[in-house]
């Protein structure tokens, strides 16, 4: 309230206790609407973390039946990489090859003892053929092997790389094998050049010679980078048969896993934090918003049910997931409860994926859903945990249920907020007249007393 609020300084009365207690008393209200606020606000926070963690397993469930997680791969290894790398860059063809590498390309390169220009002048590069130009540099008169090594590095159309070392200018091509020869005037005297030599490598029977040690036109879809000679053991390398890659689909597999038990955990936490009944403050009121919530629990049983079930229309010994070693696991072993499996998290045993991806790619694949207008599990998946997920899904309708709670519940509070400031202001002006009444009073008294002295005595 606004202005200066006193005690009763003729009543003797403390005002301001008294208006506090008044005010407090009718209070009470405000505390359970802040305890309905807290509520909400924990009650739609935990739904937001459930809609995250549902919008993550539908997509973990997406990966396992997209295009690129089962497009064909090769893999493709080298037996001493130090020597020869290997890279798939298309279809190759399969088995064995065994690379030896003779040469290794290398860049010409020229040293020149040099000496400042007395005038300003070019440096000029040619090509291999010593007579066709191939750029000139500007020098100024007395520019130094630095300011040489500058000019050459800045002049992209040099096709060097130019270095002082010790005072010297070395020129070193960019580029690699016999064609990377050039020449220089200018520079200085000559007193080294160590030509540019094309690598020299076989694969099997027949031998190459290419002007870069990486090589892309050797073995068809694979690109060879040759590191080092390998004298006389070959370096051996291995193209595997087209097909998926059974790494990548393990690992999206196992990404199912456990975004789906990351789902389970919170929601079995969220459903199974008691209430308190008599909460005493904001802390007590946020817990167990969701206790037992039956949509939630609801979800749980469709989607255990969904990643048990047989995929319909499947035959042979992969319909459901427990083929490919994905599945709740007992429920007991001897006197002993898994308490997982009871809550119906995902165990993943990722040899028997291995093993049948080794034996039956195809079918793995059309049972996670991955031939196109055939459905599988991820897409029977996605009907299960749809509904639940994205804008306007059930989590999302709920979170904006609580948020209109919320905000009704603000609502209230600030009309409640307004009425106690308004009574507050009504008792603060009522005591304030009393006061003044009892001045009043008191002063009136006063004359009064002192009339009837001054009449008694005279």
């Amino acid at each position: 309230m606004a202005g200066i609020q006193l005690s009763g300084l003729v009543s003797g009365l403390d005002t301001q206790s008294i208006i506090s207690q008044l005010i407090a008393a009718e209070s009470a209200p405000r505390t359970r609407m802040t305890f309905q606020q807290a509520a909400a606000t924990k009650r739609q926070s935990l739904l937001q973390e459930l809609n995250t963690k549902v919008t993550a397993l539908k997509n973990a469930s997406d990966d396992l039946k997209s295009a690129g997680t089962w497009l064909d791969t090769q893999k493709v290894t080298s037996s001493d990489d130090s020597k020869v790398g290997v890279t798939r860059t298309a279809g190759a063809p399969p088995g064995g090859y065994d690379v030896a590498v003779t040469q290794l390309a290398s860049a010409e390169r020229r040293t020149y003892d040099y000496q400042p220009p007395a005038a300003d002048g070019p440096l000029t590069i040619y090509e291999a053929d010593g007579t066709t130009v191939r750029t000139t540099v500007d020098l100024k008169a007395g520019a130094t092997v630095d300011d040489a090594v500058a000019a050459i590095n800045s002049k992209a159309d040099s096709k060097l790389f130019a270095v002082n070392v010790n005072g010297d200018l070395v020129l070193a091509a960019k580029d690699t094998g016999v064609s990377s020869a050039f020449s220089v005037t200018g520079a200085g005297t000559q007193i080294e050049r160590v030509a540019g030599q094309d690598a020299q490598f076989s694969i099997g029977t027949t031998s190459y010679t290419r002007s870069t040690n990486v090589v892309d036109d050797a073995l068809p879809g694979v690109t060879l980078t040759l590191k080092a000679k390998t004298g006389a053991d070959p370096v051996g390398i291995t193209i595997g048969g087209p097909g998926p890659d059974k790494d990548g689909v393990v690992a999206k597999v196992k990404a199912f896993v456990d975004a789906y038990n990351a789902l389970v955990t919170t929601a079995r936490a969220d459903l199974s934090e008691e209430r308190v009944p008599t909460a005493a403050n904001s802390l007590d009121a946020q817990k167990g918003t969701l206790h037992g919530d039956s949509g939630i629990s609801g979800m749980l049983s469709s989607l255990r049910a969904s990643v048990a079930a047989a995929v319909p229309g499947l035959t042979g010994t992969l319909t459901s997931l427990a083929d490919i070693g994905v599945s709740t696991g007992a429920a007991n072993s001897g006197s002993t409860i898994n308490q997982d499996a009871v809550d119906g998290k995902l165990t993943f045993d990722s040899a028997k994926l291995t093993a049948a991806l080794d034996s039956n790619p195809l079918g793995v694949r059309t049972l996670l859903g991955g031939i196109p207008d055939t459905p599988g599990f991820a897409q029977g998946f996605t009907d299960v945990i749809g509904p639940y997920q994205g804008t306007g899904g059930i989590f999302d309708e709920r979170i904006q249920s609580a948020g209109k709670d919320l905000t009704r519940i603000k609502d209230q509070l600030d009309a409640f907020d307004q009425r106690m400031s308004a009574k507050q202001d009504y008792l603060q002006k009522q005591f304030t007249a009393l006061e003044s009444a009892l001045q009043q009073s008191q002063s009136m008294q006063s004359s009064l007393v002192g009339y009837l002295g001054q009449s008694a005595g005279s």
